[in-house]
């Protein structure tokens, strides 16, 4: 699968890493040039350092061959512009977008080809899901 990664912070370079391992070919896309020296040494993909919010970065990437585009910056501003591009003027066909604020979600709620993931919701769900499954010990 061509996995494009926009961003390449703690959650970025984890992704890439791990996707890049398993045998996926990987873009990671990053305006930060620092941030490059958080993905693995056994990472085998390509970097573009650049403005995601740029389509010729974008075309730079090859977003418009991408099967998946996951987008991990910090910024949820900026992962809801980067997502609509990857939709819109690239059509990508499966797109992930990390959020920081779960209020951001309801941006997405009309968007079946965009998947969502709130850190801040997940962890919620994941400590009570163990709760309920542990009780009250």
């Amino acid at each position: 699968m061509f996995i494009v990664i926009i961003g390449c912070g703690r959650t970025g370079s984890l992704l890439a890493g791990n996707l890049s391992r398993s045998g996926h070919e990987v873009v990671v896309i990053e305006h930060d040039p620092e941030s490059f020296a958080l993905l693995p040494v056994d990472f085998s993909g390509f970097q573009i350092e650049g403005d995601a919010a740029e389509n010729d970065i974008l075309k730079e990437g090859k977003i418009e061959s991408a099967d998946l585009v996951i987008i991990s910056t910090g910024n949820d501003q900026i992962n809801y512009l980067v997502s609509q591009m990857a939709k819109l003027n690239f059509d990508v066909p499966r797109i992930m977008v990390r959020t920081i604020d779960p209020a951001v979600e309801k941006m997405y709620e009309k968007d079946e080809r965009v998947e969502i993931f709130s850190q801040i919701s997940l962890l919620a769900e994941n400590m009570i899901n163990k709760i309920e499954r542990e009780g009250m010990r």
